[in-house]
């Protein structure tokens, strides 16, 4: 490794996104979705908390009509945690409220006439399918969930310092461990970032080691259920379904939606 890569290395081990890193490659599992979900959280503790009424977090919520059904209940047990009775979801919601009642309104006056295969207040006819069309056009949301904006920067962010530490000995040594297990969906948005051979390399060598241990388990733990071969199962064997689990479905609030378009440019 030249000099300015280990100065670069070394410097951004210095930093706030390496602590968040090494906290997840501490706790085992997935490191990205681990560290997805703890930002996820900080940010809706801030939201709810500092930036109920900024008027930046209010047009990003009305563009989505709301968060997606993960982020919905997520941020409900964000506002329980801090002890709140509501109240900042609610100052949070009341504007969409505001918003879907102008639309509904607005729908409302564009009442359709049967007898003359038109709506108002509209003077060109328009079939039943076209109505329904201009309806839903007012309805239909024009933007992202804040929550899942929020994810998608921590999962690139993340997975690109994963990619720029994957040489460090420290990093290794952590990666390496088989409490560590990368997600499919986020070993395969690694690959895709990846910028040299033997990044993909190290990244592949390391998963298939751990996929041929974790199926052995797993293929164990069903062995040992039959009873003509039933024997003693190790604490992994047993946990070995959950961990198939979170393999190809990633981490529970982790929605395979948020992932970016794997490109091979």
């Amino acid at each position: 490794m030249i000099d300015n890569e280990i100065d670069k290395t070394s410097w951004m081990k210095r930093g706030l996104s390496w602590i968040e890193l090494k906290n997840s490659l501490d706790i085992g599992g997935c490191p990205v979705c681990n560290t997805m979900l703890r930002t996820i959280e900080k940010y809706f503790e801030f939201l709810l908390y500092e930036y109920a009424l900024d008027a930046t977090v209010h047009k990003k919520n009305l563009a989505s009509f709301g968060m997606c059904n993960n982020h919905t209940y997520l941020l409900k047990e964000i506002e329980e945690k801090l002890k709140s009775d509501g109240l900042n979801i609610s100052v949070l919601y009341e504007t969409l409220f505001q918003k879907e009642e102008r639309l509904l309104k607005k729908i409302n006056e564009k009442e359709y006439s049967e007898e003359n295969k038109k709506f108002y207040p509209f003077k060109k006819k328009k079939g039943f399918v076209e109505y329904k069309r201009e309806i839903l056009s007012e309805l239909v949301p024009r933007g992202t969930c804040p929550g899942c904006l929020q994810q998608r920067e921590s999962e690139s962010f993340y997975t690109h310092e994963i990619l720029r530490l994957y040489s460090d000995a420290e990093f290794k040594s952590k990666y390496e461990s088989e409490e560590i297990q990368l997600c499919r969906h986020h070993f395969l948005y690694l690959i895709n970032e990846a910028e040299t051979d033997e990044m993909i390399k190290y990244f592949v060598k390391v998963q298939r080691e751990k996929i041929e241990l974790l199926h052995k388990q797993l293929k164990n733990f069903i062995q040992n259920h039959d009873y003509r071969l039933k024997g003693e199962m190790t604490v992994k064997e047993i946990k070995s379904w959950e961990k198939a689990l979170q393999y190809f479905g990633s981490m529970k609030g982790i929605g395979k939606d948020l992932y970016h378009s794997l490109i091979v440019e």
